[in-house]
């Protein structure tokens, strides 16, 4: 008889917004938690998820028109970048989060260290006729399958910062 054994995984990204300079603007950024849903070890698949990040940016003058260039980046969470790690007690399930669909190991979404990349944009001009821009950005989520873990709930923090 085989028994299968099922986790609900989930990490949650935490927004925040820095601004570096004296800009014409003022930026918010916001993101959604990304669930994984159910797990199953025996699965020979990965577990893939994504969610999006929204990059709203305001026009507030006085000159004549705003360029906002930013950057996002997202920490390690619990573990590293090369193994963000969900927790449920002692236990230990890895993941991790990407900037690409591909999901790739160049492509692990961080702060720009430990092999990890960091995502640049810039919105289209903002002006009192055009005073408001929205850029949405995917974070691709992935479990990597078989893991071996006991049955729950595993859950981990990621803080997101804008800079611009």
């Amino acid at each position: 008889m085989k028994f299968r054994r099922y986790a609900s995984r989930g990490a949650m990204i935490v927004a925040g917004a820095w601004a570096t300079g004296g800009y014409a603007a003022s930026c918010l950024v916001s993101a959604g938690a990304i669930g994984f849903g159910t797990y199953d070890p025996l699965l020979p698949a990965h577990d893939d998820s994504s969610t999006t990040i929204v990059v709203t940016c305001s026009y507030t003058g006085p000159a004549a028109s705003e360029v906002v260039g930013y950057t996002l980046s997202l920490s390690a969470g619990t573990g590293s970048y090369a193994a963000r790690t969900l927790l449920r007690g002692t236990s230990v399930m890895t993941y991790n989060l990407h900037a690409s669909p591909s999901r790739d190991a160049s492509s692990i979404w961080g702060d720009g260290t430990g092999g990890s990349v960091t995502v640049s944009a810039s919105l289209p001009v903002l002006t009192s006729s055009n005073p408001v821009r929205l850029v949405n950005h995917t974070v691709y989520g992935r479990i990597p399958a078989r893991q071996d873990l006991p049955v729950g709930t595993y859950v981990a923090s990621v803080l997101l910062t804008m800079t611009y």
